[in-house]
């Protein structure tokens, strides 16, 4: 993992793409990083997380989809767009959760539109670049969750871990239509094939999701890097374990590549935030 200086700023990152707004050091609360693992090149994935004048908060996971040219410029394009629209939605007053769900669906339409122009333009549109979306408005009392693809949101509440996205991946789908166990489904071969993310179709439809926020609810955002070698209950101990998000993200990306680092693996966490 990278070095940072005690402002926050990178000494040295070669796991980590170059579009990143590193967490002010004096928000402990939230944290996140980045590693390429053992058997990829490079990183696809890229993360954000700010916390505007306003207090409003967010972080984001965009994993680049693999395989396909581009994926790695596709969620940097991604990052770097949504910080700078989300600074200037959020900044002068705390937003409401509804307003939070159409500036979702604005902002990643707008990001979707000019990546599959972009697709269309080179000729690429038979393997686009593209890149998943997992990202988590954290305001007053409500929390908005923006969703597309495989990468993950989870919430710690009273002990209990619980993902609130549902992957928008081939065998994920056959298991909620009963399809496919679970089981089945970590070992098919089209395990990492999604259908839907930013840039590949013409239009997109992330999900959204509002829900409650309530005193010692602690958060995950995740690409499935971590998923493919943590299992829920293992998240959920290394999480109760940690005193603070750092050291969670350390751990659970630690416990990744300890399995084997098959994959980019990033992980933004919040414990608290008021």
């Amino acid at each position: 993992m990278s070095t940072r200086k005690q402002d926050g700023t990178i000494l040295d990152s070669p796991s980590r793409t170059q579009l990143i707004e590193i967490f002010p050091a004096e928000t402990p609360g939230i944290a996140a990083d980045s590693h390429p693992g053992f058997q990829r090149e490079h990183n696809e994935d890229s993360f954000g997380t700010s916390v505007v004048p306003s207090g409003a908060a967010l972080l984001f996971v965009a994993d680049g989809i693999g395989g396909n040219t581009g994926g790695d410029l596709a969620s940097q394009f991604t990052t770097k767009s949504l910080l700078a629209q989300w600074k200037r939605f959020a900044s002068d007053s705390m937003p409401g959760a509804d307003a939070t769900a159409a500036f979702f669906r604005s902002a990643l339409e707008d990001i979707n539109r000019t990546l599959y122009r972009t697709n269309a333009d080179q000729g690429t549109l038979s393997a686009p670049m593209g890149t998943t979306i997992a990202a988590l408005a954290l305001l007053t009392a409500q929390i908005v969750i923006a969703h597309a693809g495989d990468s993950r949101v989870y919430r710690i509440r009273a002990n209990r871990l619980e993902c609130l996205t549902a992957d928008h991946s081939l065998v994920q789908k056959w298991v909620r239509e009963g399809v496919m166990t679970e089981m089945d489904a970590k070992i098919h071969p089209m395990s990492h094939v999604i259908y839907k993310s930013i840039g590949q179709q013409r239009t997109l439809e992330p999900d959204i999701t509002i829900l409650d926020r309530k005193p010692g609810d602690k958060f995950i955002v995740c690409s499935d890097g971590l998923m493919c070698h943590v299992a829920d209950p293992e998240i959920l101990d290394i999480v109760k374990r940690s005193k603070t998000a750092q050291d969670a993200v350390r751990g659970l990306i630690t416990t990744a590549l300890k399995r084997g680092g098959f994959d980019n693996v990033t992980v933004a966490c919040c414990f608290q935030h008021s």
